[in-house]
């Protein structure tokens, strides 16, 4: 199988295994506790923890461990508006992942002002646009959420000006960088957000935990109780072996950035020319970006039934994905490219290929065969 769906789960790096199973025996322990065990378990939990804020330029108390992104987005926004009593405002953008968009929902349902962004046909929210639904008298405390870079079409957002338009305004604001961790030059120090969300699985890291960078004036209502664990804003059993596998995997990461992220664009473009010279009414999507994601491809392909051509490539040996769960009454079974202005009249196979630090030029040409054959003989047999 050649896998081509980095963007969904990374598989564990080698090295982040050994360095978790290096505490096998050691560290494994519940951190909590105040034997000797315990507290080799806390002093592994806390080397993570200073690892972390130092790759994100963070300080270390800022760093809030959690069971992975989804979790760490729900408690930044569904966070904030609870400890305001639903006497708060959220802004955030069409395309945020679905951990954004519902825990804003649920906002909404508790009282608290939601408004949505719209994006431009690159996926992209316009700072100016921000300005203006920020401009004038409005006393509420307001959080911001826009994600860094978005991980089906790979758009990478204007967070630094986006950052700066919130702060001007007396708003906080929040981004989820799940997807540009590792992938994209990522530093509190050059984006001072108040709330960043990251995840270990998307990097090479374990499944099952994530964190919330959280600037200490930020007040969160948590979201479950029973513990004064990670500043009793997720309590439970914390998970040394985890957070010390995240740490691995984002050094790693972040130290092979600069010639990853160049093979990883010459990847893109060999995949995006091939894949156009034998499907000529291809589209490419986000293709207008100012800047996408090194490592994410997203096309379309009308004419064709998306499950089907997935299924195809399964069988002929490629993970790839669509970016998205189908959703009903979706065209395109994407939120994102509905926000987009994506809304094709017929079938229409929505491909995203991500790439990972296993990722060959000759997986490329493979993939890019394979859907060309997959899709003329789809579109031969009417399907």
């Amino acid at each position: 199988m050649i896998y081509l769906d980095h963007a969904a789960t990374s598989p564990l790096r080698p090295p982040v295994w050994e360095a978790m199973q290096r505490l096998i025996g050691t560290a494994d322990f519940n951190p909590a506790s105040t034997h000797s065990p315990g507290g080799q378990a806390a002093a592994a939990l806390e080397a993570a923890r200073s690892r972390l804020a130092e790759t994100l330029g963070t300080s270390r108390s800022s760093v809030v461990f959690t069971g992975g992104g989804t979790q760490s987005d729900n408690l930044a926004v569904l966070g904030f508006a609870r400890a305001h009593a639903g006497g708060a405002r959220l802004l955030v953008s069409a395309v945020e992942h679905k951990a954004v968009l519902e825990a804003a929902g649920r906002a909404r349902a508790e009282g608290c002002a939601v408004d949505v962004l719209p994006v431009d046909s690159a996926g992209r929210l316009d700072p100016q646009l921000l300005e203006h639904r920020l401009a004038g008298e409005d006393d509420r405390p307001t959080l911001v959420s826009v994600m860094w870079a978005n991980s089906e079409v790979g758009t990478v957002q204007p967070v630094r000006d986006l950052c700066d338009t919130a702060h001007r305004h007396g708003a906080l604001f929040h981004t989820d960088a799940v997807q540009a961790v590792g992938k994209l030059s990522v530093s509190l120090q050059d984006v001072p957000a108040d709330l960043l969300t990251a995840t270990a699985h998307k990097i090479g890291g374990p499944v099952g935990i994530g964190l919330l960078v959280r600037s200490g004036d930020v007040e969160l209502e948590p979201l479950s109780y029973g513990g004064s664990q990670e500043s009793s804003l997720w309590p439970g059993t914390q998970n040394p072996l985890g957070a010390t596998g995240f740490a691995e995997a984002a050094c790693l990461a972040v130290d092979a950035l600069p010639a990853s992220a160049e093979r990883w664009r010459e990847l893109r473009t060999e995949l995006e020319s091939s894949l156009r010279d034998s499907i000529p009414d291809l589209r490419v999507h986000a293709e207008e970006a100012p800047e996408r994601l090194p490592n994410v491809l997203s096309v379309g392909v009308p004419g064709c039934d998306q499950a089907v051509l997935l299924t195809a490539l399964d069988m002929a040996g490629f993970a790839v994905s669509a970016g998205s769960a189908c959703a009903s009454g979706s065209s395109t079974g994407s939120h994102v490219l509905e926000a987009m202005g994506v809304t094709p009249d017929g079938p229409y196979a929505v491909l995203r290929f991500s790439f990972g630090p296993t990722t060959t030029e000759d997986d490329i040409g493979k993939a890019a065969s394979a859907v060309a054959n997959s899709v003329h003989r789809l579109r031969e047999a009417g399907t």
